[in-house]
């Protein structure tokens, strides 16, 4: 009898087993529910404005030659260059910096081919009147401007900077309050927060006609205005709400 007990037994264990088995299965297969703390948000995002004068001016000329000859050209180059450096470096307040310098052959329609070549300079100066003061006197040396473009200097932008944060920051719970109170919600806290930095327009560069050596000698220093310039700060959060 004890042989014939334990062999009903095994298939009701098996079949338990099989049965617990699918259960599992099942259960795991189940959409899972939504949690019963899901929250609603609030997502806004403020900019505060503010115009600030340009109080920086950036300056790019050339030196120029075209002969024949390429090391005439470079010749002339490196002279007008040099010549130009010490005279920029007598002046206070001015920032310098060099940049390209490229000679090329050309070979126009029915003339003999030449060689062209030029370097920039690029001045940088809070005082407009030194800075167009040495412009001028640049010119009257043979150099050729391309560019005069007021821009707004770090300083400028960073004096701004909390008090456009503030700003934001205030109109954007200003702003959360007030759509709280018209939707009957109350405002639980903030998941997120973001602000940037002061964002300020590129500069405005002014492209200036270009003139041979010989024709800007009896030019009078440029004239800039530079204006101001809108910046700002934006802020972004994400309110959580809740029912009152």
């Amino acid at each position: 009898m004890r042989i014939l007990r334990r062999f009903w037994l095994q298939p009701w264990a098996a079949i338990g087993l099989l049965l617990t088995g699918m259960s599992t299965a099942v259960a795991q297969s189940a959409p899972l529910q939504p949690p019963a703390n899901d929250q609603s948000t609030l997502q806004l995002s403020e900019t505060a404005q503010r115009d600030v004068a340009r109080d920086l001016l950036h300056a790019t000329l050339a030196a120029e030659a075209t002969d024949p000859d390429a090391g005439k050209v470079q010749s002339a180059i490196n002279q007008r260059m040099s010549t130009a450096t010490a005279r920029i470096k007598q002046v206070a307040g001015v920032t310098l910096e060099t940049g390209g310098y490229s000679v090329y052959r050309e070979t126009p329609d029915k003339q003999p081919p030449r060689w062209h070549g030029s370097q920039t300079v690029n001045l940088t100066s809070k005082d407009f009147a030194a800075l167009l003061n040495l412009v001028g006197t640049l010119q009257q040396q043979g150099l050729v401007i391309q560019s005069l473009a007021p821009d707004i200097s770090r300083d400028a932008r960073q004096s701004v900077e909390d008090a456009l944060t503030d700003e934001a920051l205030t109109r954007l719970k200003q702003r959360a309050d007030r759509i709280a109170a018209t939707a009957g919600v109350k405002l639980q806290g903030i998941h997120t927060l973001t602000v940037g930095n002061v964002n300020a327009p590129p500069p405005i560069i002014r492209p200036l006609m270009r003139m041979s050596a010989a024709e800007a000698l009896p030019a009078p220093p440029p004239v800039a205005e530079p204006g101001n310039a809108t910046v700002s700060v934006t802020a972004t959060a994400e309110f959580a709400l809740a029912r009152p």
